[in-house]
């Protein structure tokens, strides 16, 4: 991935309602204000000092979505996203079916 943990963490540590373990792990809540609720979290996994995979679950509006990608190296990285329940590997335009609000 285009990033290396700690900078990971470090930009996502800026979001309004993100919380980031050090291990890892992180929640991302949406405001009260907005359309409908929402929720993202997760676990970023590192290797060599770059980020390796994220493992994420829930749904939030589309420009959400491209903040917290551009936390993980995105758009200057291409990403790979596993539907894991359905054993799939998309590109981005198609997982974003999955996760953002309208």
């Amino acid at each position: 991935m285009g990033a290396s943990f700690e900078a990971a963490q470090s930009y996502l540590n800026k979001l309004p309602r993100m919380y980031f373990e050090p291990d890892g792990s992180f929640v991302w809540v949406g405001e009260t204000g907005d359309v409908a609720p929402w929720q993202v979290d997760g676990v970023a996994y590192d290797r060599n000092g770059r980020l390796h995979s994220v493992e994420m679950r829930g749904q939030c509006p589309e420009r959400n979505f491209d903040t917290l990608l551009s936390g993980f190296g995105w758009p200057g990285t291409d990403l790979i996203f596993q539907l894991a329940d359905e054993a799939l590997f998309v590109d981005e335009g198609e997982f974003r079916r999955f996760v953002t609000i309208v």
